[in-house]
């Protein structure tokens, strides 16, 4: 569960700051969570990681990342050996 949720849930019971001290975390770092985008390599990830479960779903979970990653490259997907 994220931090922010677990701010989000207690903020009317608690100051913003104090659950902010119990968590450990900086304020700004709370605030700073509203304004997150997703960045293209997150995007990519996401769709790489689907595709990863889906083919080794598909092989009844008999291939490893070698296999993996020679099917991702036949599908053009541009990823390291490392990285699938």
């Amino acid at each position: 569960m994220e931090l922010s949720t677990i701010i989000e849930q207690h903020k009317d019971q608690y100051g913003i700051q104090t659950l902010c001290d119990v968590l450990e975390i900086p304020r700004s770092t709370y605030y700073d969570s509203f304004q997150k985008v997703e960045s293209n390599r997150d995007c990519e990830n996401k769709e790489i990681t689907q595709r990863i479960i889906e083919i080794h779903t598909e092989s009844k979970q008999r291939y490893r990342a070698p296999k993996i990653h020679k099917i991702l490259q036949k599908e053009s997907y541009k990823v390291s050996l490392k990285r699938t």
